[in-house]
């Protein structure tokens, strides 16, 4: 595994852990997001159910490296299909979804490349 692919999902899984947790904790700001797209506010817990699982295939997938390309290919569809719903919803802040995206895509891209 190369020293890229190893900090880019090293990054993401601390990002998206971090951003699991402040969902989990129904952090305000992550709720009134979650309203103002129209995603059903008492199922967030399950965003942050994706993401802690996210995290923990990218943490796991440094030793089976097919592992964490799967879970950087569904941080890739969640990030989309965020930023789907901001467009959506005429919410042009999607700063964070985009900064995760890119950062989901140049993991699963360097994790990819890993394989045989």
């Amino acid at each position: 595994m190369t020293i890229a692919a190893v900090l880019v999902a090293g990054c993401l899984a601390l990002a998206v852990a971090g951003s699991a947790v402040a969902t989990l904790v129904r952090h305000p700001k992550i709720v009134d997001t979650a309203a103002a797209v129209g995603f059903p506010v008492q199922h967030v817990w399950m965003l942050g159910v994706v993401k802690l699982a996210a995290a923990v295939g990218l943490a796991c997938g440094l030793l089976w490296w097919p592992v964490s390309v799967a879970a950087a290919l569904g941080l890739v569809a969640y990030f989309v299909a965020a930023i789907g719903m901001h467009l959506r919803a005429h919410q042009r802040d999607i700063a964070a979804p985009a900064v995760f995206l890119a950062l989901s895509t140049a993991a699963a891209v360097l994790l990819a490349g890993v394989g045989p």
